[in-house]
């Protein structure tokens, strides 16, 4: 049974191919257009690519798993549509010109035009499998429960809309999913965080995790609580939680698009994108990160009293909220936990995909121990891409070895290696490697590096034997999506990654999965004692993660890399000799 799944439109388009139930490959449209999330692009490519890596045609497939209910959300878009033109007196063609671009982008047969488009199909005209439209939410489950390998779960799905649903609560075994609770527009956790996201300057649906980062320097201030009351109110046995409409999205837009007047009546004006980041900010960062951790927490423990079940998965947007998983999972009530690691929309490929072989009769239950499933380039495509570059470079006997001494001398490291991951977070393939024993590093990889602001924190990486030495937590962590404690006896020795707040959002690193970057981190442990790295991901602020050798070496041109590796191949930055021919 092959299955493909697709998700879009929307941030984070993506394909997945899945035989038998376990995924063959799985990549995001934004790894081959370069653009940040790619937001409302069909995933052509990803398609193409799925298909080719895992050489299968079309004819192979048995069916295709859609992330988004187009056919009903067509029908709701036109009823919305009628309501809202009722309201407006002045013949307004606003509202239709709106309906024409949802009923464009959404309807069920324009999909499945442009999926045979993708596949070079007779310009539009070729048979290709049945298409299965699934829900939004119901995919982010799927995504996080399927990958689990748990035999029954709690599983939340939060973010900000899936056609009209914000929120799912549900109960997940091998006899099937069970809702027990959803959460519709205008109430959305998710629209909540990027309300105050935008309000502080901030790109919404982008820069939450700046949000969620800044935080950590404010502190608890009571009138912003009440503050917050008047713009969501939650009960904090049930965690029911409710939005004030005319605080978002009716009334009078003067300052920002997701919050209106009567907001900016309560919380001030809005902080401009280029002005300092002042206590206030800070505090306020708090506030609404105080907020959405007590009504996960209260909806986490709601569900757990009506299964019993102390296992608990989650996905959807507001899952990246890496801070807020890591405190759930030390709750009592919990005793295991999974995020999807791909918990944004580019895990609902995924999900489609999972349900649709589930509806087919076949188990998509695994544990999911990895993320490598993108592209990855022969040594020959390596060595053609630096020819390309006119750049000096040299094959390592012992490139393990060598980098990891770079890296106790300090140099900053672009590593590239084997199959790309899928999500946000470079897990050792595609990653910015440095010493998390220098002090300033943090702030050196931000400002020469990444183009950010200095205050960000990074992850660092670990061979999972030495995990309870440098992490204080009784869950794992191999994929950055939790942080948690660093140990006191242990956070004054590797100062660059170590937040603010005391804490960490580590990578696992597994010699089953990944020999080579557990490899690099053994070298670096007989030269400092120390088997960690600082790890980010290979990119500069506003590109996607470098997926091609070429897109590596431009990023290391334009950047503060001390050194580039490719593979077995190193380029030195100082000892680069650009040839003229």
């Amino acid at each position: 049974m092959i299955i493909l799944g697709i998700f879009s439109p929307g941030p984070n388009p993506s394909a997945a191919l899945l035989k038998d139930g376990e995924i063959v490959s799985w990549v995001e449209e934004e790894r081959f257009d370069r653009i940040k999330t790619s937001p409302h692009a069909f995933p052509v490519k990803s398609i193409q690519w799925c298909l080719k890596n895992s050489n299968i045609s079309i004819s192979d497939v048995d069916k295709i798993a859609y992330g988004w209910d187009a056919p009903r959300y067509i029908t709701e878009t036109k009823d919305f549509f009628s309501l809202q033109q009722e309201k407006v007196s002045d013949n307004s063609n606003y509202n239709k010109l709106q309906e024409e671009l949802l009923l464009n982008l959404y309807h069920p047969e324009r999909i499945k035009h442009k999926i045979q488009v993708s596949l070079g199909l007779a310009s539009g005209n070729g048979k290709i499998p049945e298409v299965v439209f699934f829900k939004h939410h119901d995919c982010h489950v799927a995504s996080a429960f399927y990958s689990s390998g748990f035999e029954e779960s709690n599983v939340l799905s939060i973010d900000g809309s899936g056609e009209e649903v914000t929120t799912l609560l549900c109960h997940a075994s091998k006899s099937g999913i069970k809702v027990i609770k959803s959460f519709k527009l205008p109430n959305t956790l998710g629209g909540f965080y990027a309300t105050f996201t935008e309000f502080l300057g901030f790109r919404a649906y982008h820069d939450e995790g700046k949000v969620m980062g800044l935080a950590s320097y404010g502190r608890y201030r009571e009138d912003l609580q009440k503050k917050l009351d008047k713009f969501i109110k939650f009960d904090e046995v049930t965690g029911e939680f409710e939005i004030d409409p005319y605080m978002r999205y009716i009334g009078v837009h003067t300052y920002g698009s997701r919050y209106t007047d009567a907001f900016v009546e309560v919380f001030g004006l809005p902080r401009r994108s280029e002005s300092p980041l002042e206590e206030k900010y800070a505090d306020l960062a708090f506030a609404i990160q105080y907020r959405l951790e007590m009504i996960v927490n209260a909806l986490a423990h709601w569900l757990y009293t009506k299964t019993g079940s102390k296992n608990f998965c989650l996905a959807g947007g507001v899952a990246m909220n890496c801070v807020m998983n890591g405190n759930l999972s030390k709750k009592s009530f919990v005793e295991d936990i999974f995020v999807q690691p791909a918990a944004s929309d580019n895990g609902v490929s995924l999900g489609a995909a999972q349900l649709l072989t589930a509806q087919e009769g076949v188990n998509p239950n695994y544990k999911m121990e990895h993320l490598y499933w993108g592209p990855e380039f022969s040594e020959n495509e390596i060595v053609s891409a630096l020819n390309e570059a006119k750049i000096s470079y040299r094959k390592s006997e012992n490139i393990c070895h060598e980098v990891a001494k770079k890296i106790s001398e300090g140099k900053i490291i672009g590593w590239f290696q084997g199959r790309m991951e899928v999500g946000a977070r470079a897990l050792g393939n595609r990653s910015i490697l440095a010493s998390p024993l220098i002090k300033d590093m943090k702030t050196k990889i931000n400002l020469e590096v990444k183009h950010r602001e200095n205050w960000r924190p990074f992850c660092p990486s670990m061979k999972e034997e030495v995990y309870g030495k440098y992490i204080n937590s009784k869950t794992g962590s191999p994929y950055m999506i939790m942080a948690f404690p660093v140990n006191k006896e242990i956070s004054s020795s590797i100062p660059a990654v170590v937040h603010v707040d005391g804490t960490a959002r580590p990578q696992q690193v597994s010699k089953k999965h990944n020999l080579k970057f557990w490899s690099l981190l053994d070298e670096f442990e007989k030269i400092t004692g120390h088997a960690i790295l600082i790890n980010s991901s290979f990119n500069i602020q506003g590109e996607p993660i470098v997926c091609t050798p070429i897109d590596a070496l431009r990023t290391f041109g334009g950047t503060g890399l001390d050194v580039l590796v490719l593979g077995d191949f190193i380029v030195e930055k100082d000892k680069i000799q650009h040839s003229n021919g």
